[in-house]
């Protein structure tokens, strides 16, 4: 993992949730580049024919892992449940406020060359990427904390943590480079049940 994890602000307006949804599901926005719109281009980088992204659940030494459609990727972004639509915490309106954290678990793209080459590096690059994933998932749990009160003064562990996954295979270039973003989300479960 490369470049740590970049904030996504809300926004004026909810707007950075709107550059999320795009991001996801039609790939026309960055969390922090204002990129050129060669749709075209913008469209086969982001596999907009799959309007759904993998959510990782983090909770008790476990991770559990269902299918968010672009509405409940949407619901999941505002800070709400996103299969009961239950509000999660206290809402930050304010257009600086955090929306979400993203880290881009990234490899040298000789990497993706090879498993386009030869299936069976395909399938361990995939497995590698799978456990990569997981031990980031489980480090972030046991050893980031949630922040409280007044300019976030307190400091509370965290015992469920949701992460959305982006399965991308090229880079902006359109040349061959698998590379996933990991969207932490910043409602979190702190240890007192909040």
């Amino acid at each position: 993992m490369r470049g740590g994890l970049q904030r996504w602000k809300r926004g004026a307006g909810c707007g950075g949730v709107g550059r999320a949804i795009d991001y996801a599901v039609k790939g026309t926005c960055d969390a922090h580049l204002h990129l050129s719109t060669g749709s075209d281009a913008l469209e086969r980088y982001s596999s907009a024919t799959d309007a759904s992204v993998t959510r990782f659940v983090v909770m008790d030494g476990a991770i559990a892992a269902d299918e968010l459609s672009a509405g409940a990727l949407r619901v999941w972004l505002t800070g709400h449940d996103p299969v009961t639509g239950e509000k999660r915490g206290s809402q930050r309106l304010s257009a600086d406020a955090d929306l979400l954290l993203d880290a881009t678990l990234n490899h040298p793209k000789s990497y993706s060359i090879a498993a386009l080459l030869h299936p069976e590096l395909a399938s361990e690059f995939e497995s590698l990427q799978n456990h990569l994933r997981d031990q980031i998932l489980t480090t972030w749990l046991n050893e980031l904390n949630a922040r409280r009160g007044h300019g976030g003064l307190i400091r509370e562990d965290i015992t469920r943590i949701e992460v959305v996954e982006l399965d991308h295979r090229r880079s902006r270039a359109l040349d061959p480079h698998a590379h996933r973003h990991l969207w932490l989300n910043v409602k979190v479960l702190g240890a007192d049940g909040k």
